[in-house]
């Protein structure tokens, strides 16, 4: 595909492309340099009628073991991870890494992202999915509580703005389809850049201390329930924490957490979560809803992977 630039493999190992280091191969993976490219490599893939797929960090993301088909697209390239100050806030590509999104907030004396610290992935990734966590003072956070505006474009090329209320924004989900997120405008708020250092290392001291750094994994697996005990705390109630199937293990320290501790399969991640769903099911009567994105899925446009 020239319209990359030579920026494409074929039979990609998606083990390299997600931080559980678990998937099988994309059939085609691209890498556009800019907006331009990324229209050409959408026009291609129409006239070849291949399924598009897009992936940030591969954060919050699990590959089957038969791969991706079709078209895999990733926006890491420079072209896609601008940073540009804006009244009251920035301009955040997709791309860009949501610890490097820290450190220029820091170095431009602006607050209000710092809940991000010691979560993985990208700016895009964590406008689709919502992202979140909450900090050491028990306060939920989520990416939508920074969101003015983002810029999407749709499978045709086309580039369009929505502002926040246009953005059905939900828990762990933003309502977009069939559009792939291209820049952010965040709001933040002026703040002393030692005191927003302060806090990010306070934050990723509590992060340290409550969730489980040993192997890969992709955080936490499973949603919490809208009105039951949080998901890791029934896990650990069913008595599962360092239950393990093949290469998967339930984290002995954060019940949410499936860790890949020796060459895990999805097939073996797979298998574990059903364990998990059907021990809580029995015992709670309470059904555990996935937080992971799963690729591939059968349903049209995705877009997946924090």
């Amino acid at each position: 595909m020239a319209a990359t630039g030579g920026r494409v493999r074929f039979n990609e190992p998606m083990r390299l492309h997600t931080t559980f280091h678990i998937g099988g191969p994309a059939e085609i993976w691209a890498e556009p340099a800019n907006r331009q490219e990324l229209r050409q490599l959408l026009e291609l893939a129409r006239e070849a009628e291949l399924k598009v797929t897009v992936v940030g960090g591969g954060a919050n993301l699990l590959v089957g073991d038969d791969g991706i088909p079709g078209l895999v697209v990733h926006l890491g390239s420079a072209g896609f991870q601008g940073y540009e100050r804006r009244d009251g806030g920035i301009l955040a590509g997709a791309g860009l890494p949501l610890e490097w999104l820290i450190r220029r907030c820091r170095q431009e004396a602006l607050s209000g992202a710092e809940f991000l610290a010691g979560v993985p992935g990208r700016v895009g990734g964590a406008v689709r999915m919502n992202a979140g966590t909450h900090d050491d003072e028990g306060r939920v956070h989520s990416f939508s509580d920074l969101v003015r505006s983002i810029t999407l474009m749709d499978l045709s090329g086309q580039v369009q703005s929505l502002s926040r209320d246009q953005i059905p924004f939900a828990y762990r989900r933003s309502g977009l389809e069939g559009g792939i997120v291209l820049e952010a405008a965040l709001g933040l708020v002026p703040d002393d850049p030692d005191a927003i250092e302060e806090r990010v290392k306070r934050l990723w001291a509590f992060k340290r201390r409550t969730q489980d750094w040993s192997a890969p994994s992709v955080g936490c697996i499973f949603k919490n329930p809208a009105n039951a005990q949080a998901a890791g705390w029934l896990i650990d109630r069913a008595g599962l924490k360092g239950h393990r199937v093949g290469g998967a293990m339930i984290s002995p320290t954060h019940a949410n957490f499936i860790m890949n501790v020796g060459d895990a399969k999805a097939a073996d991640v797979f298998a574990l979560i059903e364990e998990v769903r059907g021990r809580v099911r029995k015992l709670f009567q309470v059904e555990l809803d996935l937080e992971v994105q799963v690729l591939p899925n059968p349903d049209g446009v995705r877009h997946r992977g924090a």
